[in-house]
């Protein structure tokens, strides 16, 4: 049986605000030279270093939280693939060999505000919290290719497990609390 690449056309568009919280290692290291007083400082005058950019300078929504995404939704949703041979099979792994790239991202540096909140010092079950201040965008959209070089998944899954990402997910920081959550404007496959 003999499959050919696939490749989609998709549009999303926020519903919710997306945080970024990208700590490079440039970022950490900086970090390390203050002293425990100058955090707070260095928080409120360097927070736009956490969000992702492209080479031109403006901020991105990463091609891996965009994958992410969808493996994700082939864990939660445990789809079976219409191919599937045993009842246990998802599309989990063979989201993995996906490749997904930003085409239009209308995203620009005045269009992020500071967010600030108390978060765990010492991890997400931290009981001690300190104030950190993050990128945050309220409205986005942002157009990706996505390529499917086995060209096995229909569209119709595929929508299904970009639906649920979308709803139930979400990209970027603070997801718990419903940040970063997004919907199909378009997805359409390409000849």
């Amino acid at each position: 049986m003999e499959y050919e690449i696939k490749k989609y056309e998709l549009e999303i568009v926020g519903t919710s605000p997306v945080i970024w919280n990208v700590m490079k290692k440039e970022i950490e290291d900086e970090k390390k030279k203050l002293k425990k007083n100058e955090l707070s400082d260095w928080e409120e005058n360097n927070w736009i270093k956490k969000a992702e950019f492209d080479k031109k300078g403006n901020p991105i929504i990463p091609e891996r939280w965009l994958k992410g995404v969808i493996e994700e939704s082939c864990k939660k949703t445990r789809m079976i693939p219409h191919y599937a041979t045993r009842k246990n099979e998802t599309y989990t792994y063979y989201v993995g060999s996906f490749m997904i790239y930003n085409q239009e991202n209308n995203i620009t540096k005045k269009d992020v505000e500071c967010y600030g909140a108390f978060v765990g010092a010492q991890g997400k079950n931290s009981s001690t919290k300190v104030w950190r201040n993050r990128p945050l965008i309220n409205k986005w959209s942002n157009k990706i290719t996505i390529i499917d070089p086995a060209g096995r998944m229909k569209l119709d899954e595929l929508k299904s497990l970009i639906e649920y990402g979308g709803l139930f997910l979400g990209i970027g920081d603070n997801r718990k609390n419903n940040f970063g959550r997004f919907e199909i404007r378009k997805l359409i496959e390409v000849k």
